[in-house]
């Protein structure tokens, strides 16, 4: 009799495993991304892929962003870091097929996992960068230097 439970056993673990797609299982639909900055105190604001304001912190952070967006559609994010008196930084996060998806359907997911869970889910995605390293350069100030010619604004005589 125990044999039997055993054999029910495996076959309902086969059945939970072949029914869902190994990159959904391993890795699971959002991904972790660092920002760092210098200055450390910068504002860092992430814009999904239709433009919208998904989160804004204080540098450094680290934020979860979903993988997919979309039946087979990456999830695509724009990352500005920005502070007072420095040119912004701009980086862009893009997702591409993770190792996961690709290989481990194969042992583990099978045809439902590579066409339906993990493209459904978005797990098939590895974002890209998963660390942002920004360094804001200083503007250069529009006042004139103190060691800059001046010059008179007062029309000259004939």
């Amino acid at each position: 009799m125990s044999r039997g439970w055993l054999i029910c056993g495996v076959a309902a673990l086969m059945a939970l495993v072949g029914g869902a797609g190994c990159a959904t299982i391993i890795q699971g639909t959002s991904q972790r991304v660092s920002v760092f900055a210098t200055p450390a105190d910068s504002k860092v604001t992430i814009y999904d892929g239709s433009g919208s304001v998904i989160s804004t912190q204080q540098a450094p952070c680290t934020v979860s962003l979903k993988r997919g967006s979309g039946y087979f559609s990456a999830g695509e994010y724009r990352v500005q870091v920005e502070k007072p008196g420095y040119a912004p930084v701009i980086v862009t996060i893009s997702g591409s097929p993770g190792g996961w998806y690709i290989v481990g359907n194969f042992f583990i997911g099978g045809l439902i996992g590579w066409l339906v869970i993990d493209p459904l889910t978005g797990a098939m995605w590895s974002l890209h960068p998963t660390t942002v390293n920004a360094n804001l350069a200083p503007q250069q100030s529009s006042l004139p230097r103190a060691d800059a010619p001046r010059f008179s604004s007062s029309p000259r005589s004939p």
